[in-house]
């Protein structure tokens, strides 16, 4: 079973993304600060990351690029969400994929599927 971190300051959308991640068969880690994501990532070892792109006490840019400079956790796909279009940003920093406020669920697992084989497939070449 693939772990998703789902990084999200807001308790409510943190629970619905929970509760969907679970509901397709995922294991979940939630937080909801950006300080906290390095120490978890290192400590969880999740498949993927899917994180808001405004979180309390800043923003994941922070987080992402220290995620993408890290030995052992540069691999991890990350998926950021915003519900201003920061793509460019996002992805020219090294996120596999930008999400925009509001999504459908089903995209939002289309996009989570897609990136969980791709980095499975991925480490499966290492």
């Amino acid at each position: 079973m693939t772990k998703i971190l789902i990084v999200d300051d807001d308790a409510v959308m943190l629970s619905l993304l929970e509760t969907l991640m679970e509901m397709e068969g995922y294991e979940v880690v939630t937080i909801s600060r950006p300080e906290q994501v390095i120490p978890t990532t290192e400590r969880e070892s999740p498949g993927l990351i899917l994180m808001d792109y405004h979180l309390a006490g800043g923003d994941a840019m922070g987080p992402l690029l220290a995620l993408k400079s890290t030995a052992g956790l540069l691999d991890i796909p990350i998926l950021i969400t915003s519900g201003m279009d920061r793509a460019r940003v996002c992805l020219d920093a090294g996120a596999n994929d930008f999400l925009l406020k509001p999504f459908r669920p089903s995209e939002l697992v289309a996009r989570i599927n897609d990136l969980v084989v791709a980095g499975a497939a991925a480490i499966a070449q290492e």
